[in-house]
């Protein structure tokens, strides 16, 4: 036996012995890890590699999905293969969701709109009509509409029928079965002042509800050393990766809030002359910047070589060509800064 085969061979032997202990305990199929493990094994040697890295295995996989295996089974496994020996070689998952030709979309479809209590519903759409002639944004009014009428049904379930008969143990009820209290919080405070300056109600009750300060998941500020511990954190070989670093380095970069990221539109980039300019979401205030080299270069691998081929005006898309849900800059933040280490 060469050396090259000992070390395929020991690499199988090892990390189906992984399969065997963690991914399928106590007991599961996985003749089926053997079977790609094989297939993977001869990919391997034939084109001359005598060790395994992760572009290996991502080529591996594409030659796989030529191959026309009927159903998605199959071709699973060797995705799941991959995925496992990437985790039992580097400790990370590297590629974190199912090949756009595998998955098949289906649009969410969202959940039903909360309804308001039809005794609260007056009163309330004025005073969506209020905010909204301040000027507020639609997602912000949206967020006040979502957690005042929780608030408003939290009521109906105790009892209370009219504004007349709101106290302030009604408040402080609805208040302890929020899930978000800080949104809570903020959104009551504003709602029953409001009932209070338009005369719906007699008594300010907003002195019973506490400031609740908002959790930051991620810490504001960055050395040096904290930076590049987090750029060397992402692994740019996947699709996810090459997003993840371009979306990082804008933040870090350039400044610009998660909003203003995941709202980053072919429009607002011009890569002749490296400049973003945009109007900024939250301040509505126009914006125009310098983008560094390491910008430029990160957008345009990630546009070139990891986007999801879609029509959507944004830059930034999900796994399925789909605009990034509202968070999903500060999640995927979070989630490198932890893993950094």
């Amino acid at each position: 036996m060469n050396e090259k085969s000992d070390y395929w061979n020991k690499l199988k032997s090892n990390f189906i012995k992984y399969v065997k202990d963690e991914i399928l305990k106590p007991q599961g199929e996985y003749k089926r890890y053997t079977r790609s493990m094989d297939l993977l094994i001869a990919y391997a040697m034939e084109n001359g590699h005598s060790e395994y890295s992760l572009e290996i295995g991502m080529a591996f996989f594409e030659t796989e999905k030529n191959r026309g295996y009927k159903g998605d089974s199959t071709l699973g496994y060797r995705r799941a293969t991959i995925r496992h020996l990437n985790e039992f070689l580097y400790g990370n998952n590297f590629w974190q969701r199912r090949p756009r030709n595998v998955f098949h979309y289906q649009p969410h479809k969202g959940k039903e709109p909360l309804s308001c209590p039809v005794q609260f519903s007056g009163v309330f759409d004025r005073f969506l009509q209020e905010i909204g002639r301040e000027g507020l944004k639609d997602i912000t009014i949206g967020q006040y509409r979502h957690t005042c009428i929780k608030m408003l049904q939290d009521f109906d379930s105790q009892g209370v029928t009219d504004w007349q008969y709101i106290k302030a143990k009604n408040l402080t009820t609805a208040f302890m079965n929020s899930t978000n209290k800080h949104h809570f919080a903020t959104y009551a405070k504003r709602f029953f002042r409001y009932l209070l300056e338009s005369g719906v109600l007699a008594t300010d009750y907003t002195g019973i509800l506490p400031t609740v300060p908002k959790k930051k998941t991620v810490p504001s500020v960055y050395n040096d050393a904290e930076i590049s511990q987090l750029l060397r954190s992402i692994e740019t070989i996947t699709p996810q990766g090459k997003r993840d670093y371009a979306i990082i380095l804008v933040a870090l970069r350039l400044g610009l809030r998660q909003s203003d990221i995941r709202e980053l539109r072919f429009e607002n980039v011009d890569f002749s002359h490296s400049k973003v300019s945009l109007v900024q979401f939250k301040t509505s205030v126009a914006l125009q910047l310098s983008m560094p080299d390491d910008v430029v270069h990160a957008l345009q691998d990630y546009i070139q070589n990891g986007r999801e081929e879609s029509d959507e005006p944004y830059i930034f898309l999900n796994g399925y060509g789909k605009p990034l849900t509202q968070h999903a800059v500060s999640h995927l933040v979070s989630r490198h800064f932890k893993k950094r280490k």
